[in-house]
This record gives structure tokens, C-alpha cells and sequence, in this order.
């Protein structure tokens, strides 16, 4: 396999285990939205994620590349926060949502650290979010006090799940580069032998 495809499939992986993650934010608008993708379809996507996190956590591990591995290692967790485990189930997932939540800052910073331009203010993007789903998941602790509106309530559930879909949606955008290439350069080619009367 030649390495531009090989690197369009592990893009790919990587596009496919942020996306995932994204739309668990999406189920956890169902308040403001009232769409459910239902237990069943948030299960087989996270399947889908964890494996594709698990492809491209193994490249990354490969290549030593850390921060692709931590990206890989905050998506795989967020997958395996929905693994059923019956009464340890809310434990595990609560310890497994931190921990990508925490990888997904690092992942960020080393991003916003690293890099210029776009990329760097996606890096701020991610670092920022996934910050607020942290912060925003541990405020929902105090959704129980009495004294809250339904309004405030909504409020607090919508803002990790927000923070949640932007944080991957802006991994996702820094992953995409190599699936575009191809359609970028056959879009320059029809433009440059258009015959434009």
C-alpha cells in the first residue's frame, strides 16, 4: 500500500474516532434537541470509535508520536465509557470520561504549543472545550440542589455536551488534511483546464 493511501485510511481512523465522541455530546443535548440516537446506536458508534482510536493509537505509538497518542488515548476512553458493566458501570464510565477529558486538554495544549496558524487556534479550540466539559461534567455534581431553575438546569447540561462536540469536532478538522488532499487537486485540475467563456 502506498504511504498517501495509507495515510488517507489512518486519517480516516482518526476522523472517525473524534466524530464518535461528538456525537455522544449531540445525545447529550436530548433536552434542548429531543433527539436520541438511542443506547443502542451510542454503543455500536463507540465500538466504531474505540476501534478506529485503537488504529490510530497503535500508528501513533509506532511513529512515537505522543500527541497523536494522546488524542488516540482520550477518544479510546470515551468509547470505553460506554462499555455496560452493570453496577460498576457509572464508576468506570465517570473515571473514563475525566481521563479523555484530561487527554483531550493535554492534547490541546501540545497542539496550541506546537504548531502556527489554523492549527494552533484549533489546538486553543480543544484545549479550551475540553476544558469546559471537564469543568462543565464536574459542575453537573450541583444540578441537584433544589433551588435551580429548569432553565439553569438546562443550562448545565447543555454546556458539556457544547464543549464536548466542539472539542472533537475541532480534533476531527486537524485529522481531515489527507482525506481533502485528493479533492482539493482534482478541483484544481477541472479548474485550471475549464475552458471559462
Amino acid at each position: 500500500m502506498d504511504a498517501a493511501v495509507r495515510d488517507r485510511w489512518i486519517a480516516f481512523a482518526a476522523v472517525v474516532a473524534a466524530l464518535v465522541p461528538a456525537l455522544s455530546g449531540f445525545a447529550g443535548l436530548v433536552t434542548l434537541t429531543q433527539w436520541d440516537p438511542g443506547t443502542v446506536a451510542l454503543r455500536v458508534g463507540a465500538v466504531l470509535g474505540g476501534l478506529a482510536a485503537v488504529v490510530v493509537g497503535w500508528v501513533a505509538w509506532r511513529r512515537s508520536d505522543r500527541t497523536t497518542l494522546g488524542f488516540a488515548l482520550a477518544a479510546l476512553c470515551s468509547a470505553l465509557s460506554w462499555v455496560p458493566l452493570g453496577a460498576l458501570s457509572f464508576p468506570v464510565s465517570t473515571i473514563l470520561s475525566i481521563a479523555s477529558e484530561a487527554l483531550l486538554i493535554a492534547f490541546g495544549v501540545v497542539v496550541l504549543r506546537r504548531s502556527t496558524g489554523a492549527t494552533r487556534i484549533a489546538g486553543w479550540v480543544i484545549a479550551v472545550a475540553a476544558a469546559v466539559w471537564l469543568l462543565g461534567g464536574l459542575g453537573l455534581w450541583f444540578a441537584t440542589l433544589p433551588q435551580l431553575t429548569q432553565t439553569m438546569l438546562s443550562a448545565l447540561f447543555a454546556i458539556p455536551a457544547v464543549a464536548q462536540i466542539v472539542a472533537f469536532l475541532a480534533a476531527a478538522a486537524l485529522f481531515v488534511d489527507p482525506l481533502l488532499r485528493p479533492v482539493r487537486s482534482g478541483a484544481r485540475y477541472l479548474w485550471t483546464t475549464a475552458d471559462v467563456r
